[in-house]
């Protein structure tokens, strides 16, 4: 489990065609989540800040991931506007993710469903609520009955999880 100190391990914020929608990240609430996710979730080894001044984004490191992968990792974007972006990668290449952001062609809360987390999202997301805890909260919850069940299916099936 990880002490909360920033150890710069994390990958570089690549900027996005829609950095510009996303907005500004929230510092605050990147520190709110990590406080949380490191408190709520026992298979966390570090949660890092890509920059402990001006953080862009959260890289949770995981001692274990879905089914057949022994390790993973999430990274986390969350704006000032309220906009989010939570990417589960593991050692076995399987990616989704839980974003709510503008996006042409896409609902504003969507999910890109794994193995391969396609860049146009398939679904509207399960994950409704806007709090910082809650939607963290909701992230780990439904990675966690990932885990659990030791599969992706069903993953975004939940209603607004706790």
């Amino acid at each position: 489990m990880t002490d909360g100190k920033d150890d710069g391990s994390s990958q570089d914020v690549q900027p996005t065609e829609h950095s510009e929608m996303f907005g500004p990240i929230d510092a605050g609430a990147l520190r709110e989540i990590r406080e949380l996710v490191v408190e709520q979730e026992p298979l966390v080894e570090t949660a890092s800040l890509d920059d402990p001044l001006n953080p862009q984004m959260l890289s949770i490191e995981l001692s274990d991931g879905v089914g057949e992968a022994s390790t993973a990792r999430i990274d986390i974007r969350w704006s000032l506007n309220g906009n989010y972006a939570a990417h589960y990668t593991d050692d076995r290449e399987r990616n989704f993710r839980f974003d709510c952001h503008p996006k042409p062609d896409a609902p504003r809360r969507h999910f890109h469903p794994p193995p391969d987390a396609p860049s146009r999202p398939v679904w509207p997301s399960c994950i409704t609520v806007r709090a910082v805890s809650l939607v963290t909260r909701a992230i780990l919850q439904r990675w966690r009955y990932a885990y659990t069940h030791e599969t992706f299916e069903g993953i975004n099936d939940a209603e607004n999880p706790p």
